[in-house]
């Protein structure tokens, strides 16, 4: 077994040598980060968990998880650090832990609840928004958009991309995306 052990132990020597300088470097170069947010979606508090992992910072992966005072998960995505205008200037753990908390920080959410979302005005495509379109998840008709808009559910959104904001309505205790609104870059 210690022979197996150490043949182990030498072969992972190897390999991260092979990578790019052994494991003293394999560490240094980590993006691991991780960041969280509280926040009181009405009447239900909610935590918001960011997570980078990755080689290092410029090819890292972030995650966001949503949970209930139980812990139950209620939304999770993730994505290339890179492609994340909040994350993509981050190059070490530390800038990623900090770009991190502004990213899903919900005092950046520029609307609050679903009430603020753009009307659907009859006979339109969709909503209309001005300079910033937003685009209904798929299967959301007019009906069920405008009774969301007329619910006034607390609202999330953040940065899910170079020039875009993923909102998030909570209703009834669980997370539904309602859509997204593009934003100049």
């Amino acid at each position: 077994m210690r022979i197996l052990l150490m043949m182990n132990a030498l072969a992972l020597t190897a390999a991260c040598t092979f990578v790019g300088g052994g494991p003293q470097n394999a560490s240094a170069r980590g993006c691991h980060a991780v960041a969280t947010q509280n926040w009181a979606a009405g009447d239900q508090a909610l935590s918001i968990d960011a997570t980078s992992a990755g080689p290092d910072c410029e090819h890292g992966v972030a995650t966001i998880v949503i949970r209930d005072t139980e812990g139950e998960v209620l939304w999770v995505t993730a994505y290339p650090t890179a492609q994340v205008m909040t994350l993509q200037d981050a190059r070490d753990a530390e800038a990623m832990e900090a770009a991190m908390r502004e990213w899903i920080a919900p005092e950046n959410n520029t609307m609050e609840t679903t009430a603020a979302l753009p009307p659907w005005p009859e006979n339109a495509e969709a909503p209309t928004a001005g300079e910033f379109p937003f685009y209904v998840e798929e299967g959301l008709d007019r009906d069920a958009y405008e009774s969301i808009r007329a619910a006034n559910h607390p609202l999330y959104c953040y940065v899910q991309g170079m020039e875009s904001l993923a909102c998030l309505a909570s209703v009834d205790g669980g997370l539904g995306m309602v859509g997204v609104q593009l934003f100049p870059g």
